[in-house]
């Protein structure tokens, strides 16, 4: 390549580039000034990109990658543009940041951070099973392994002026820039639906490979239940703030969380806030100087809201917690206020949310599935219109930032220090009020009873369709944990399961589809049943029938149920809840009024379930209800008339699914 290479791809998606430069493949020397280069222009912290693109908000979003195979290797960089911003502009400020590196314009530090940051990451790499990944990509990739194992050794090897100087020889005009443009194909070419007949699976049909597989029988292995109770140390800071431990006897990691039990439900604010935070300096340091400050400690700082819980937490080396959460009560106390980064955050939302209405998955799995379950009125269509944006105070936002350890909390800690230690540090530099707020009423959003058969439809320019059918249950129950993990083993999900098989293997109904049967994360939610289909618009009509066939009408099939059994036994005995997980484990069980490792449960129903007793499940829970039909395709190929016989149908816009 000697010369940019431009394409164009046209389709309703939102726009975004990406600028391809291509390499030597894996073991070669490319590799390794490459990963260096990648990681000084984006590591999610204090990268060139992430601090002078993202941080200053002079683009939507924008980062970079590294892929090596055998023959070749590719640096992608990538980026979305702000609301009248073109990508030509957005692929000019990304290659601006890449002729900084080419004339040595980064700190001197950089190089070592990065290294370290690849450390922190191999550590991190070696607390779970994805360890196996690095020995057979190694493999894959034939490199030798003793090679891969001292890859960021021969990082530190490499200089300033070593990668200077690389990047000058292979960072030139010898790239691909592909624009992803907002618009129709006018270039698509269709052909004629050929005629598909639909054939019988036969399930008692076994090849001699497969009989030959399973008369290998591995030495089983028995379940690990955990003692939340019992491996879950805390000690009580005041009577309304307590110190959850968890020893990590693993590594010099450590994680420490603050979590609050209120979100956007309870301060409608409170995500524009906490989103708000990471563009912000504070009376003691710039926005970009917090951020190189964290990444030279090896440390990762955040702050999360959710619907109903939030999070402030940071995480990396335990050399560094001292000074990690010292940095961190800093920023929350010392958070300065700008209305010139607020205003330009504003803009960014704003564009966030027209990129939305053009994403299939966000108008489906977002505003229309809301919508199907909680109507016009849900906590995701309950937000601020854009001149409320624009009207609030940035310093309201900065003081609830401020007091948000003003309200009750609770505090975890996983990492290789003692409970003293993290008490007296915690206790050293968390300062708590002496008396702590109530979290605010949170406004409840109740769900829509599926008392009849009705449809909503959008219209979006694509050739598939795909449907959803939403059906609201009982409230949560957890006796029917264990059915729903058979169901969804067995009927429901994956390529073996009933539902996907039927549709799209003997029917061709599909090019994807599953089934579920949901269990609400909260104890004063409801159950849903909700299944899926990707088809042609076409197949709107025989798709829906076969699908509402399967949930009123349960195939049996004893091999695939006994299968799908011994899935779920062989996955519950191999499975270790370990590390950090224990205590995230035991929340979620909490969120649901269950104290213990409900996997008990779900273990022993599996071992003696029989085909009879599902089938009295499949009969009062799945069969012979009510749905809502949630369809999403281009209204001139979808027969309406075929989606009036499903039910009443409403013909929604985009406006009112997102509520912006």
């Amino acid at each position: 390549i000697t010369e940019p290479i431009i394409k164009n791809v046209v389709g309703p998606d939102a726009e975004f580039l990406r600028i391809g430069f291509r390499f030597d493949g894996a073991n070669s020397k490319d590799e390794k000034y490459v990963a260096l280069i990648d990681n000084i222009l984006s590591n999610r912290q204090a990268g060139l990109i992430d601090l002078n693109l993202v941080q200053e908000q002079k683009v939507l979003g924008a980062g970079s990658y590294a892929y090596f195979l055998i023959d070749y290797g590719i640096h992608v960089l990538y980026g979305n543009p702000r609301e009248g911003q073109t990508l030509e502009e957005v692929k000019d400020l990304l290659l601006t940041e890449v002729e900084k590196i080419k004339n040595g314009d980064f700190e001197d530090w950089l190089i070592e951070a990065v290294i370290n940051d690849f450390r922190l990451s191999e550590i991190r790499s070696q607390e779970s099973n994805f360890r196996a990944f690095d020995f057979v990509d190694a493999f894959i990739k034939e490199v030798d392994w003793a090679d891969q194992v001292k890859f960021i050794d021969e990082l530190e090897k490499i200089t300033k002026e070593d990668l200077v100087k690389f990047a000058n020889e292979h960072y030139k005009d010898n790239y691909v820039v592909v624009y992803k443009r907002t618009g129709k194909d006018t270039t698509a070419v269709k052909i004629d639906k050929p005629q598909i007949t639909s054939i019988d699976i036969n399930r008692e049909a076994q090849s001699e490979f497969y009989k030959e597989f399973i008369s290998e029988e591995p030495e089983k292995l028995k379940p690990v239940f955990v003692d939340f109770e019992k491996v879950i140390s805390y000690v009580d800071l005041n009577p309304d703030v307590k110190l959850n431990y968890l020893e990590n006897t693993t590594n010099e990691l450590f994680s420490l969380n603050y979590i609050i039990d209120m979100g956007k439900d309870n301060i409608k604010e409170l995500p524009i806030a906490v989103n708000y935070l990471p563009y912000l300096g504070t009376d003691k340091y710039s926005p970009a100087e917090l951020q190189e400050e964290f990444f030279k400690l090896g440390i990762s700082m955040g702050v999360y809201t959710g619907k109903d819980r939030s999070y402030v937490y940071i995480s990396g080396l335990q050399k560094s917690f001292e000074k990690g959460i010292k940095l961190l009560e800093h920023v929350l106390a010392n958070v300065k206020p700008d209305q010139k980064v607020y205003d330009d955050y504003v803009d960014g939302i704003l564009k966030e949310r027209s990129d939305a209405k053009l994403s299939k998955s966000a108008i489906l799995w977002s505003g229309l599935f809301n919508y199907g379950k909680y109507g016009e009125k849900s906590s995701f269509t309950d937000i601020f219109s854009g001149n409320e944006l624009r009207e609030i105070n940035p310093k309201h936002l900065s003081d609830l930032l401020k007091k948000l350890y003003s309200f009750k909390h609770k505090i975890f800690y996983y990492g290789p220090e003692s409970i003293e230690k993290v008490q007296n540090v915690v206790n050293n530099f968390h300062k708590i009020p002496a008396e702590l707020m109530e979290y605010p009423q949170a406004v409840k959003y109740p769900e829509l009873a599926t008392d009849k058969n009705k449809v909503y439809f959008v219209d979006y320019d694509m050739v598939q369709a795909n449907l959803v059918m939403l059906s609201k249950g009982d409230e949560f129950n957890k006796d029917l944990i264990p059915e729903a993990r058979l169901f969804g083993e067995y009927y429901g999900s994956g390529l073996s399961s009933i539902v996907f098989q039927e549709i799209r293997e003997a029917k061709a109904l599909a090019y994807s589809a599953f089934a579920v049967f949901s269990i609400p994360p909260k104890v004063d939610l409801s159950n849903y049943i909700y299944t899926f289909v990707a088809t042609q618009a076409d197949k709107i009509k025989t798709a829906s029938e076969a699908m509402l066939d399967l949930m009123n009408n349960m195939p049996e099939a004893q091999i695939q149920f006994d299968a799908a059994r011994e899935a779920i036994l062989a996955k519950i005995e191999t499975e270790r809840i370990t590390k950090s997980n224990i205590f995230w484990t035991y929340q979620r069980n909490l969120d649901r009024g269950i104290d213990y490792d409900i996997r008990k449960d779900v273990y022993e129903y599996i071992k003696t379930v029989n085909m009879d007793e599902f089938s009295k499940f499949f009969d009062e829970q799945i069969k012979d209800k009510n749905y809502t039909f949630l369809i999403i395709g281009d209204k001139e190929e979808v027969d309406m008339n075929v989606l009036k016989k499903l039910g009443t149908v409403k013909e929604l816009t985009l406006e009112e699914i997102f509520n912006y």
